[in-house]
């Protein structure tokens, strides 16, 4: 995923969003609103109701993620028990993601207060400001999926990598790259994204001109000022324990799957989940501690359903689209990910800018 809104490329008059024309290889595409209107009639009530429940998810996670931080500064442990903590706050970080990315979704409340409050402790691990994030993720990315410039987490095409040094400096790390420092990019890139994203990219790119800068901004500079104060009472002698570690964990939670729900699939100039989007499976263990955020074609054709029911629509999806609608384990997908490159020659070829080496989408 590097960033290919227009504040990267170096020519100022492409800084206005441009329409992603058809590409010729490109697939038929339906709406969002087609597959609804045929999978809904084969759901129950019960999967469009708000799940509270989520709550008591998020509870648990900040008390474990608190009792983790306490544990490091107050408690005089060894080394390695400092790190499974430092490992253990970050896994309950990134599960808060989870939770948050559900909240401001309204799929567990629809008190947008509730939501507001909730959304901006849950995110403050990442610095992710919640104004910001529901206006990146449910506005842009949600309705204008892998459509080039106006999706935020879409990956860039040819012609931007040659004209963006900064997408050429990033290129090494992303996955197929065939560079080591790839090996890097599920550890940092999450929250390197949006940080980059919300101090630079909002302030430089039209798609952003309609959120609330001056909200968004309050909330950050809160969330930066809370963060710091907490890394001081933790001391120096403990950032690795309650900062570094924490941060690689949360972002691989959350990265490992982000990374396989788009980034092997077409760009696509209608928002077609099932072209655009990809579902990941995993052991129903992990996918229930995860919240089933795997289901991601489920999420965007019902984007304000709890991921407790997804495997529901999953169902229904197998059963309606057995030739179209894209699923794989997510072990398969993530290796597939370092097999491919990351840049676009066309809507559903990829291309590996330094060996010129060619690659489909799925």
């Amino acid at each position: 995923m590097i960033e290919t809104t227009p504040e990267f490329i170096p020519n100022t008059a492409a800084m206005e969003p441009i329409a992603l024309k058809k590409d010729s290889s490109e697939p038929e595409l339906k709406t969002v609103g087609h597959y609804r209107r045929e999978v809904m009639p084969h759901l129950g009530p019960e999967v469009f109701l708000p799940n509270p429940g989520r709550i008591g998810w998020y509870a648990a996670c900040a008390l474990g993620a608190i009792g983790g931080f306490a544990a490091i500064v107050f408690l005089d442990l060894p080394w390695p028990l400092k790190l499974l903590c430092g490992l253990f706050i970050g896994l309950c970080n990134g599960t808060m993601g989870f939770v948050v990315h559900e909240l401001l979704h309204g799929s567990v409340t629809k008190n947008s207060k509730l939501q507001e409050f909730l959304g901006f402790f849950g995110l403050m691990p990442f610095l992710l400001a919640p104004t910001y994030w529901k206006h990146s993720h449910n506005k842009l990315h949600h309705g204008k999926t892998q459509q080039i410039i106006r999706d935020p987490d879409a990956f860039p095409t040819l012609r931007i990598f040659k004209s963006s040094k900064f997408v050429q400096f990033m290129f090494p790390f992303t996955p197929g790259s065939g560079r080591k420092r790839s090996v890097l990019y599920f550890f940092f890139w999450f929250s390197f994204h949006n940080l980059v994203a919300q101090v630079w990219l909002r302030f430089r790119n039209g798609n952003f001109d309609s959120m609330n800068q001056r909200r968004s901004t309050i909330e950050f500079v809160a969330q930066v000022a809370i963060m710091s104060a907490l890394l001081a009472v933790a001391g120096p002698a403990n950032w690795l324990y309650v900062f570094v570690i924490p941060f690689m964990a949360q972002n691989y939670l959350l990265m490992s799957y982000i990374s396989t729900n788009h980034n092997l699939s077409p760009l696509t100039s209608e928002n077609d989940p099932l072209v655009n989007s990809l579902s990941v499976t995993n052991h129903p263990v992990l996918e229930w501690l995860n919240l089933n955020f795997g289901y991601h074609v489920e999420h965007h054709l019902f984007p304000t359903v709890s991921g407790k029911h997804t495997k529901k629509i999953h169902q229904e999806l197998v059963r309606l689209y057995p030739d179209t609608y894209k699923f794989m384990p997510k072990g398969e997908a993530m290796r597939s990910l370092y097999k491919t490159a990351r840049i676009y020659k066309n809507s559903t070829t990829l291309v590996h800018p330094h060996t010129h080496e060619l690659f489909d989408t799925l």
